[in-house]
């Protein structure tokens, strides 16, 4: 009686497991449906695996606004960690051109990638300084582009959602943890989406 009890209670809690997983993946997939209609991408669901206790985030990729676009979740966590980050990425046509803007404090140091060789930049404004790190191949450039209501904005949503965004081999980027799985974390990266393509046209302009 007492074995049997046991199995029942075991199917009860996978079960109930399996249930929270999936209703989060719905709202997952619910919020990429919409960024989909949003832009007119493509939206790629992967197919839930064992059994449904495995399912693959959701990610859209098209062309918008005459450039590439994707929202995407890498398969693995931050610097190694269990720290998923969501990553809207657009194409911008400056390969050579880097740079990298984070938080700062321990989280903006985890995100800092590959940041070697890269020159401090500051824009002598204090709030956007004591709050962001910068790094960049070429600070001229990056002066000409974060111009004070830029820097703003960016340090708003920086600040806002921990997030980062960088410029590297042609691609602009801006990523943050966690995953779209509410209205809200949805308009931020459509807003993002905006910003970074309009951002990607002046770089080009002022190439």
């Amino acid at each position: 009686m007492e074995y049997v009890l046991g199995i029942a209670v075991m199917g009860l809690v996978f079960g109930l497991f399996w249930l929270i997983l999936r209703q989060a993946s719905c709202r997952i997939v619910c919020q990429f449906e919409v960024l989909a209609d949003r832009f007119q991408i493509d939206l790629t669901v992967p197919p839930a695996q064992l059994a449904g206790f495995n399912r693959p985030e959701p990610h859209v990729y098209g062309d918008y606004r005459g450039r590439e676009l994707s929202i995407s979740v890498p398969g693995k966590g931050l610097q190694n960690t269990r720290q998923i980050e969501t990553r809207l990425k657009v194409a911008v046509d400056a390969p050579e051109f880097i740079f990298q803007i984070t938080g700062r404090g321990l989280m903006g140091r985890m995100r800092q990638r590959d940041v070697k060789g890269l020159a401090q930049w500051t824009a002598d404004v204090a709030a956007f300084d004591t709050a962001l790190d910068v790094r960049t191949n070429d600070r001229g450039r990056l002066t000409r582009l974060l111009d004070e209501p830029r820097q703003e904005r960016i340090r708003a949503v920086l600040q806002a959602s921990k997030g980062s965004i960088t410029c590297r081999q042609g691609v602009l980027e801006f990523y943050q943890i966690g995953l779209i799985s509410n209205a809200d974390l949805r308009q931020r990266f459509e807003t993002m989406a905006e910003f970074l393509c309009d951002w990607a046209e002046q770089m080009e302009a002022k190439a």
